[in-house]
């Protein structure tokens, strides 16, 4: 089936078959006639780099590389400001990398496949600040601003066996932490699992089912979360900065 201005995500830790997947969607669907962008979000730290140094020196952050793969572990204490300061710096890193990537061929009507997506922005980034599920920091409310995907997929398996095909990761604890994460929000953002586990034939069957029956997204549901978001902050803006009398007006279109 040919898809025009479709987003399709695929989110996991490394090593669960995340690349193999995306490989066999995109060759399936060029040979459909599907013009595909096949696209790839990866933190690494730019605007957030002075502040990384800064919290490298104060002991609050330690970084780990592995193959291109930047992990930052932080240890701050409950409430503190610097958490919520590099929870923010880190998401808007995220937005401005994944934005154009995103829109501009979802607006000339592409296909884009997604290798990793606003699901593994909120799992590093949690993971990162051992925060729970529940907890909505501004950083990753800024994430909304990104449009939904018309599908999204989990590539959902064991934790030793992620660590044995990919260990990027510092210790197989971190898997286990993140795959918890993911399992908890996937459920909650309506993603379809996969059982990364099986083989890659029988993997790819159930995706291309799965998609193929997936109907496109709406537009207020893909960009609704973004507008709604940009609103209520421009809202709160002009009430912080002008006076309480003028504000309202302003606000409520008086």
């Amino acid at each position: 089936m040919s898809r025009r201005g479709f987003l399709v995500a695929f989110s996991g830790v490394d090593g669960s078959g995340k690349s193999t997947q995306i490989r066999l969607l995109e060759r399936g669907l060029r040979k459909n006639g599907t013009k595909v962008v096949r696209i790839r979000n990866r933190w690494r730290p730019l605007i957030s780099l002075p502040l990384l140094v800064f919290l490298r020196r104060l002991g609050y952050a330690r970084v780990h590389k592995a193959g291109g793969v930047y992990i930052v572990e932080t240890k701050f204490s409950r409430g503190s400001r610097l958490a919520s300061l590099w929870c923010v710096l880190t998401q808007i890193e995220n937005i401005v990398k994944a934005a154009p990537k995103v829109f501009l061929p979802l607006l000339l009507g592409a296909t884009v496949i997604s290798d990793r997506y606003v699901l593994d922005m909120l799992v590093d980034g949690m993971a990162g600040l051992h925060d729970p599920p529940g907890q909505t920091r501004l950083g990753f409310q800024l994430l909304r601003i990104l449009p939904h995907p018309d599908k999204s997929f989990v590539m959902d398996i064991a934790p030793e066996v992620a660590f044995s095909r990919k260990p990027d990761l510092p210790q197989l604890s971190d898997y286990v932490e993140r795959l918890s994460l993911y399992r908890r929000l996937g459920e909650n953002s309506g993603a379809t699992f996969v059982d990364g586990r099986a083989s890659p034939e029988e993997v790819h069957m159930k995706i291309q089912s799965t998609f193929d029956s997936a109907r496109p997204t709406s537009f207020y549901r893909r960009f609704g979360p973004s507008y709604k978001f940009l609103s209520s902050k421009f809202e709160l803006s002009v009430r912080f900065f002008l006076p309480e009398e003028i504000s309202v007006c302003c606000c409520e279109g008086a």
